[in-house]
């Protein structure tokens, strides 16, 4: 596999809810194999909700870690 690029970081933290999967769905069509996004949020309850939406897509949940209060995936095809 070729080194990952990240195509795009989303700061999601204000966002909540359908927000962050509306916003990182049309970010996501765009990514090529070797690209991905760094998706930052703001609650755990936002963080699962994310998670489950990549498996449903068949997407990739890369990476996954905690700084603080702030949630980082980072989120591929």
């Amino acid at each position: 596999m070729s080194s990952l690029k990240i195509y795009k970081e989303l700061d999601l933290t204000s966002s909540s809810c359908a927000g962050p999967i509306g916003e990182l769905s049309s970010v996501v069509d765009e990514l090529r194999e070797d690209e991905a996004v760094k998706v930052i949020l703001g609650d755990e309850a936002t963080k699962k909700d994310i998670t489950l939406w990549v498996k449903k897509r068949g997407l990739k949940l890369i990476q996954e870690s905690q700084e603080g209060n702030k949630y980082i995936l980072l989120i591929g095809k």
